[in-house]
């Protein structure tokens, strides 16, 4: 296994820790746990594109991890009454409307690599940073705002993605 395939995984196994963290109020080192995981992430694809290291395992792990642990992080806040329920539904929502149109086109015999765009990846960035938001700031002053412009992106990236898998989907109906 290759080095950025080495650090997804351990962004995979990290979330456990950090969800560990959470729940034992260890707010201040579950930010620390939660910027490296977000570090490794930009680490990860660097490294592999630098080294010519792309393998399809990569591919595939390192958006899974990105999704378990940004899934995890925002279910544990929300528990915790950390994160709105209502941006939590989003984040997942939108997850779940992305991976089941993967799963449907890949049924349909359809090669689709969703690839990332500015849009899905400023989504992640803000994602990311309400979570580091959160954990830094106990009383919360601009959190409405981060939580708004979160599911802006959040729904806006979403259907980026549905329109794009519609696309794919209605190129192979007209063939």
């Amino acid at each position: 296994m290759n080095l950025p395939n080495t650090l997804s995984l351990c962004r995979l196994f990290l979330t456990v820790a950090f969800i560990l963290l959470v729940v034992y109020g260890h707010l201040r080192l579950a930010l620390l746990l939660f910027i490296l995981q977000a570090l490794s992430d930009l680490v990860d694809g660097f490294l592999a594109r630098q080294m010519g290291a792309k393998t399809n395992l990569g591919a595939y792990l390192d958006p899974l991890a990105d999704k378990v642990m940004l899934a995890s992080s925002y279910i544990v806040l929300c528990f915790m009454m950390i994160i709105p329920v209502w941006l939590v539904g989003m984040v997942l929502l939108r997850d779940l409307v992305i991976s089941l149109g993967f799963l449907i086109l890949l049924r349909r015999g359809l090669k689709s690599n969703p690839v990332p765009t500015l849009i899905s990846k400023t989504t992640t960035l803000f994602q990311m940073l309400t979570i580091v938001y959160v954990l830094w700031s106990m009383d919360r002053p601009y959190g409405s705002f981060f939580f708004y412009i979160t599911a802006l992106f959040t729904i806006a990236s979403g259907f980026q993605y549905v329109l794009a898998g519609w696309t794919t989907f209605s190129k192979k109906e007209m063939v």
